[in-house]
């Protein structure tokens, strides 16, 4: 099933845009069928990756969709994704999968300029963490300030969790002051810097150690 324009996000443009193929290939493909004889009618997964290119600024895009069918009889797209540029610029595998969501949605309100609701969503994340972590208090202000006490994060990154509490709040319950993009840039890095320490770098750290005492054993 060959396409030859795909509607993604850009990047460079921070709108959906419509983006023109000038080059596919064939990737890894596994059919049912017990022997070559019988692939005309067996059911088949495939892999088609397609190099795109944005008409308003010459972006690339490398594009891989995931197809399932039988030989000339039907053939459908199960899943598309696009492989670059990344859809986050960092690493989410250590993430709980609802800091994951809430940070993903944070991430694509900012690529689609919504940057009132990127921010609410970034004081989610940190709702979230505070949860995760069992950290208790009447309030946000409370918890961010017993995160630094139990010694989940810093004083640096605890005034940066200020800072996005802050401004949530702003957008939450401010409507005459809208969040400019900067702002909102600035926050969307401030709450992926506490993941990244509190999930990624302590995963990372403990991965470490055990390894090695494992040499030492």
């Amino acid at each position: 099933m060959k396409k030859d324009t795909f509607d993604v996000f850009c990047p460079q443009c921070n709108l959906v845009v419509e983006v023109k193929a000038i080059a596919d290939a064939t990737g890894e493909f596994h059919s049912e069928a017990l022997n070559p004889e019988d692939q005309v009618d067996a059911m088949y997964d495939a892999e088609h990756y397609s190099i795109c290119i944005c008409h308003r600024c010459d972006q690339a895009f490398l594009i891989k969709e995931s197809l399932r069918g039988v030989p000339a009889e039907f053939e459908t797209v199960t899943d598309s994704v696009v492989l670059y540029p990344a859809e986050s610029k960092i690493s989410t595998e250590h993430f709980p999968s609802s800091i994951k969501s809430a940070y993903v949605q944070a991430l694509r309100s900012y690529k689609m300029s919504l940057f009132d609701p990127c921010v609410l969503m970034c004081r989610k994340c940190l709702e979230g963490l505070c949860k995760i972590l069992d950290v208790t208090g009447s309030n946000l202000n409370q918890r961010l300030e017993k995160l630094k006490t139990e010694n989940h994060i810093d004083e640096r990154l605890l005034k940066w969790g200020h800072q996005i509490r802050l401004v949530g709040n702003e957008a939450a319950h401010d409507i005459d002051t809208p969040v400019s993009k900067k702002d909102a840039q600035d926050i969307l890095e401030f709450t992926e810097a506490i993941l990244i320490y509190v999930f990624s770098l302590t995963k990372r750290y403990e991965a470490l150690l055990e390894r090695r005492q494992t040499l030492k054993s």
